[in-house]
């Protein structure tokens, strides 16, 4: 797998990384079992992002996409710091090979956890929720599958197929790996023992949709 030089720049010399001190905003994202895990914090003073920082557990992308979503972050007003995409940042590190794209959308998440809390922490409930997303432990398929059949990590075309046909609207490589899991989970059919689930079984997977709505 090739990286741009800008990503094993930000790999091996990781920007903003720790946490931030009596931080106004702290925001977590992710999933031990089935893929990276990453924690922001930030600092505002009149909107103002002006101290970020973050702790990443997970591969060289992973940790390259929070540094450079740092660098791109700090100093930036909120409403522009929001404006930031996973494909932006990906852009900024020279592109990513698109089975590691779902690491942008780590830290893109993680910004808007961190300041959900800090709108929490302001008294502001609507915009808090507005911005966590939070999906539900289910996520239910935007649309009927023509056809149920049993469903297991050893036929991950079948699994890709299904999801193509369940959420015709979703871009996989805009989805994390724990938002693509929780979709995996509630297809119809699916039989298999979801502790089972790699990271490697879900980014292929999430590669096999991919491939298929784009044929």
């Amino acid at each position: 797998m090739k990286y741009s030089d800008k990503v094993i720049d930000h790999f091996t010399n990781p920007r903003n990384v720790g946490v931030v001190e009596d931080a106004d905003g702290v925001g977590r994202i992710g999933n031990p079992v089935c893929g990276d895990m990453m924690e922001m914090s930030v600092k505002i003073n009149q909107d103002v992002i002006t101290d970020i920082k973050f702790r990443t557990f997970g591969c060289g992308a992973a940790i390259a996409t929070s540094s450079m979503a740092t660098e791109l972050i700090k100093g930036r007003k909120i409403e522009d710091a929001l404006e930031l995409t996973n494909r932006a940042i990906a852009e900024a590190l020279g592109g990513l090979p698109p089975v590691k794209m779902h690491c942008s959308v780590l830290a893109a998440d993680a910004l808007k956890m961190a300041l959900a809390d800090y709108y929490r922490k302001q008294g502001d409930e609507e915009k808090a929720k507005e911005l966590a997303g939070e999906e539900p432990e289910v996520v239910e398929p935007s649309c009927d599958l023509e056809t149920v059949v049993p469903l297991h990590w050893d036929d991950l075309d079948t699994i890709a197929e299904a999801l193509a046909q369940a959420y015709p609207d979703v871009r996989p490589l805009d989805l994390s790996i724990p938002a693509l899991f929780r979709r995996i989970l509630s297809l119809p059919g699916f039989e298999d023992d979801p502790d089972a689930a790699t990271e490697e079984i879900l980014e292929k997977t999430q590669m096999r949709w991919h491939e298929h709505i784009s044929e």
